[in-house]
């Protein structure tokens, strides 16, 4: 560690510095000096580090001022250095007294006197620290690697070598992506989230988050494709040298690239398996061997049902969980299939982000697992016609559609029979034109334009729909019973 001190700074006459306030810091340590012009500078000085600044950094109230002071020594600071070159706004005594208050160090530095002559003399002082920080650099690097995959993982291990519990934010999802023997609590996760709302492309070297007016941690933003941030854990400020996280930054960097890369990989060949146990294409032995694979074997299963644009987001939180999965889009859903144990953690980690979900019944049979999609699509579209954002097939809308297949086959041809026959006899579209017609709230502009046909086309189909059924399509009991049995044709066909 430096022995130099402010004190030192003032001290030697070359320099030509001048204490203005805060005498009683003069002891203050000063590993580093740093120039920074830009606004709310304490998130670019480290601890024990000289902000030098012309002053343009300086704000010109007397309150902003003083909030500059205490900002700066709560960041641990060693003080500020000023230059007299009239680049400063008027400085006030408030400004004064408030460093006099906290010993926090104001110094003015000569015009004559070029910010490179105090940078080097401080260098010149560190310059032993220097060496055992490469040191120690060494030796994290060389230990990190020699740690074997399994006995500890990465942030386990540099958080015992920094002395403070790491951890790894994905402040999209919001998500803990790395393993971690302790992890952070979800409001915790939540709160670190807010703190960066959309200041992303703008975030300083360190943000604090604060709950209640206390801070719970510090995050670093690491450069990754996913949005993460390295985040301390702990009610004070991070004592880590800025160059040794700037290289654990790195390191952790590296290990979510390689998780994310490897993640997405697994998750192709899952959605492969799921594809071929869906349409019968994977024989059902090696369906089993794929499923020991992935850690689901001999166990219930359960489906659930999503929006399909909402895939990557989904296997996002379960993978951050560790939670063994099929996942894929098949029609116009997703899917994720897990261990029915899993199924408390999985559906609480989704129900915040995504708005519907449909869960099918448990099976353990590979051979239903079709059967279970088409389940948890119906359980979807219950929870979408609820609002409720959450069914499961055992009781979704139980008053008013059918529970099983084969009673959605049945309710399906009691309405729509007539109709599925005279397609099927005559290439004809009646079924899909009286779904486009009742899903645009029978709109005769939107039908004629969705189905690419004339007004006149449209209207001889509405007739021919109601002259089969015996149905009108003005009547709300009619346009109700349609709609209930092409909600059950839907599910029956899969």
């Amino acid at each position: 560690m430096s022995n130099l001190t402010v004190g030192d700074l003032i001290a030697m006459r070359p320099l030509v510095c001048t204490s203005l306030a805060g005498e009683a810091g003069h002891s203050n340590t000063v590993v580093w000096a740093h120039v920074c012009e830009l606004p709310e500078p304490w998130n670019w000085i480290g601890i024990d580090e000289l902000l030098l600044t012309t002053g343009m950094c300086i704000p010109s109230a007397a309150h902003d001022q003083r909030m500059l002071i205490k900002r700066l020594a709560d960041r641990g600071s060693a003080g500020i250095a000023i230059g007299d070159d009239l680049q400063a706004p008027p400085l006030h005594q408030d400004m004064f007294a408030e460093a006099d208050r906290l010993g926090f160090p104001i110094i003015s530095v000569r015009h004559s006197t070029p910010f490179s002559a105090i940078g080097r003399t401080v260098a010149v002082a560190a310059h032993s620290d220097q060496v055992s920080r490469i040191a120690r650099l060494s030796k994290l690097y060389e230990t990190t690697r020699c740690t074997p995959w399994g006995e500890e993982s990465l942030l386990d291990h540099l958080s015992r070598e920094l002395g403070v519990e790491l951890h790894v934010v994905d402040i999209t999802v919001p998500s803990e992506v790395l393993e971690r023997r302790s992890r952070l609590a979800g409001a915790a996760i939540s709160r670190i989230s807010e703190a960066v709302g959309g200041r992303w492309e703008r975030l300083p070297a360190r943000l604090p988050v604060v709950r209640d007016g206390k801070l719970i941690a510090t995050g670093f933003a690491l450069s990754t494709h996913r949005k993460c941030l390295l985040v301390a854990e702990g009610p004070g400020e991070v004592d880590i040298d800025a160059f040794v996280l700037l290289h654990a930054q790195s390191l952790v960097a590296v290990e979510v690239e390689r998780v994310t890369r490897v993640r997405e990989r697994s998750d192709e060949v899952e959605a492969l398996i799921l594809q071929q146990i869906v349409d019968g294409t994977l024989a059902l032995d090696a369906a089993m061997l794929r499923l020991e694979q992935t850690g689901l074997a001999e166990q219930n299963w359960a489906v659930l049902s999503f929006d399909a644009k909402l895939l990557t987001s989904v296997r996002l939180i379960v993978g951050d969980r560790s939670v063994p999965k099929l996942s894929a889009v098949i029609g116009e859903e997703g899917y994720l299939l897990i261990a029915d144990g899993n199924f408390e953690i999985v559906t609480a980690s989704l129900r915040d982000h995504v708005p519907a979900i449909g869960v099918s019944a448990r099976t353990s049979a590979i051979a239903r697992i079709g059967d279970c999609l088409r389940q948890a699509r119906w359980a979807l579209h219950a929870a979408r016609a609820d609002g409720s954002g959450f069914s499961e097939y055992s009781s979704a809308a139980p008053f008013f559609l059918p529970r099983t297949l084969a009673e959605a086959h049945i309710a399906a041809r009691a309405i729509l029979g007539e109709l599925i026959d005279y397609d099927r006899d005559n290439q004809s579209h009646l079924i899909e034109t009286l779904e486009a017609y009742l899903t645009l709230d029978r709109s005769w502009s939107d039908t004629s334009s969705r189905l690419l046909i004339h007004r006149q086309t449209l209207a001889y189909r509405l007739k021919k729909i109601e002259f089969l059924t015996g149905r009108t399509t003005r009547s709300s009991v009619d346009i109700t019973a349609f709609w209930n049995a092409l909600g059950a044709l839907r599910i029956s066909r899969g």
